[in-house]
């Protein structure tokens, strides 16, 4: 029998039970794959980060992320409650106070983390693949009778459009709130439009210096409404810099000192789990070079998996 610690953090949030939860695995050294999706099963997070030795000289180290029921490719906030982990037990040169940088080796190739390490907090900062919009013209009436949305209730000078996941605008947080999907059919007609999740956001945000709101489902990976999605978050920067601010919607966001514009994106208040994303986007006139998502979390579980 071999113990592993294991850690359950919030991540997007400083308070307690807020955010999204994940599970940290901080050495899986040794897991068969079997054994991280009971692992993933068992703690019944929306998703379980296992660290890993990378496997590629280019990166520091590996982390793979699993549902209760599949792995994934990609997993925002696991990765900001994984770093945040690995902080606050010094790992990985973590011991000191400070700018910590690592690539980390994934299955969407190997991504840049920076890790900002004081005494009161650590911000965790996750560069993401950029995404690749379709357009989608029209959208089935099946999708939306399992969302729950009427065609009426979609923004219709907004694009749909999908990428791993497809982004759903509507009119409004009124409309955002009274959604209850029919969750068996909503995965059902997910896996028909090949994608992980369904994205819906409104431009109507609860807070002022917000910029989007949003909420995320993806029954078809067995998670039917993700409290805060970092890896949804990420793109909805890009789509908030090339399709809402050139027609002029009034979206705050601010300018940091190296240029990038950064937006934040709301999500979980419908469910109480209420969670920020800061949103930064790079972009050289009309093409966007890189996004990223930031964040800090608490850990709420500290414990010992023996098996």
């Amino acid at each position: 029998m071999k113990t592993y610690r294991i850690k359950t953090v919030d991540a997007f949030t400083r308070t307690p039970f807020a955010g999204n939860p994940a599970g940290v695995v901080l050495d899986a050294a040794g897991l068969t794959d079997l054994q991280m999706q009971l692992i993933a099963r068992e703690l019944n997070c929306p998703e379980t980060a296992f660290i890993l030795p990378a496997t590629e000289k280019d990166a520091n180290l590996r982390i793979r992320w699993f549902t209760p029921t599949n792995e994934v490719p990609l997993c925002g906030h696991a990765t900001i409650a994984s770093f945040h982990a690995l902080a606050e037990e010094g790992l990985e040169g973590m011991s000191t106070n400070g700018q910590h940088y690592f690539r980390l080796q994934t299955k969407s190739g190997i991504l840049p983390i920076r890790v900002e390490k004081n005494f009161y907090d650590t911000s965790i900062e996750f560069e993401l693949p950029l995404p690749k919009f379709k357009n989608k013209k029209n959208l089935p009436a099946a999708f939306l009778l399992a969302l729950g949305l009427s065609k009426k209730e979609l923004k219709k000078d907004l694009p749909v459009v999908t990428d791993l996941y497809v982004y759903v605008p509507v009119k409004g947080l009124d409309v955002l709130e009274k959604i209850k999907p029919n969750f068996p059919a909503l995965a059902l007609e997910l896996k028909k439009m090949k994608v992980s999740g369904a994205c819906l956001l409104s431009l109507e945000t609860i807070e002022k210096n917000s910029s989007v709101h949003s909420r995320f489902f993806s029954p078809n990976y067995g998670i039917d409404e993700d409290p805060v999605t970092g890896s949804a978050n990420g793109p909805l920067g890009c789509y908030l810099k090339k399709f809402v601010l050139p027609p002029g919607y009034p979206v705050a966001y601010r300018e940091l000192s190296d240029g990038r514009l950064e937006f934040i994106g709301e999500q979980g208040d419908e469910i109480k789990r209420i969670g920020r994303v800061k949103i930064r986007v790079q972009s050289r006139k009309k093409d966007i070079e890189n996004i990223s998502i930031c964040g800090e979390a608490v850990t709420i579980i500290d414990a010992a998996l023996k098996i």
